[in-house]
């Protein structure tokens, strides 16, 4: 990997989840796979949550590889049996669930079975009911800052 990935890497990683050291490859997998799973709580993947999901680990830089798995991937696992193949995933908790929650959210919609997997989730990882809600609102008001810096960015349209 080149010195200039891995200078990409640890800012996002620093930027998104404050960490002084970048996961593995397998981690990264493990736990997108994870926000896969609650984001199919529905019953449905559609292709955006998918697409959300894939685009945000690839920003991470992981190799090809951890892509063309998630591209391929069901989310038909069991989430307590997916969250356990890495001890690192469980203990990234908190953004885990906000991760999932935006996953969830991508399609415009957040269903009542997507937000069952979630507590589902968060019972597995051990995070309170009141946590999740406070994700679930900070994904709100994150998701409405978005679109008002969009907007005063770019009032006519986007460049491109």
């Amino acid at each position: 990997m080149s010195d200039i990935k891995k200078l990409g890497q640890s800012w996002i990683f620093n930027w998104f989840f404050g960490f002084t050291q970048v996961p593995t490859d397998e981690d990264c997998c493990i736990y997108m796979k994870s926000v896969l799973c609650c984001a199919k709580g529905d019953g449905i993947l559609s292709q955006e949550e998918k697409d959300w999901a894939i685009g945000f680990c690839a920003s991470w830089g992981v190799p090809d590889w951890v892509i063309e798995e998630l591209k391929a991937y069901q989310a038909d696992e069991d989430l307590e049996e997916v969250i356990a193949r890495s001890p690192q995933v469980s203990i990234a908790q908190r953004d885990l669930l906000l991760t999932a929650i935006r996953a969830c959210a991508a399609d415009g919609e957040f269903h009542p079975e997507e937000k069952a997997k979630i507590r589902q989730m968060a019972s597995i990882i051990g995070v309170s009911e009141e946590v999740v809600e406070q994700l679930e609102q900070l994904q709100k008001e994150e998701l409405a800052l978005r679109e008002k810096r969009v907007k005063l960015l770019y009032p006519e349209k986007s460049p491109y």
